[in-house]
């Protein structure tokens, strides 16, 4: 019975989101910042950052310093919209999965 719960719990952590993140780190960290967009709040400032590769990272900041979240994930572009793979699902409902970047205005909208 231990058996069974300790190859399931395997299982489980094994298609986790860390460990497919785990896989394109080195790609991930190595690629090069294209675009940056930034909103600001009282005491939680929210980035998203388009690198090369295909990758891009939400994160927020909590006064202007700690790293509190981090959603690093893939897109792929079909036309003027971005759209977004995370590997935390957890991105994914905060924002959406498209995106619509407006590079003249550096502007970018989230949509579901």
């Amino acid at each position: 019975m231990k058996w069974k719960r300790f190859v399931i719990c395997i299982c489980l952590f094994s298609c986790s989101p860390a460990s497919k993140f785990k896989q394109d780190k080195l790609l991930f960290q190595s690629s090069a910042i294209t675009m940056r967009f930034k909103s600001v709040a009282d005491m939680n400032d929210s980035y998203f950052v388009i690198k090369e590769n295909n990758f891009f990272e939400f994160y927020r900041l909590l006064f202007d310093s700690v790293k509190n979240s981090s959603y690093p994930g893939r897109f792929s572009k079909n036309g003027d919209t971005l759209l977004l793979e995370f590997y935390d699902k957890k991105g994914r409902v905060i924002l959406g999965n498209k995106a619509i970047v407006n590079e003249g205005k550096n502007k970018i909208t989230f949509f579901k």
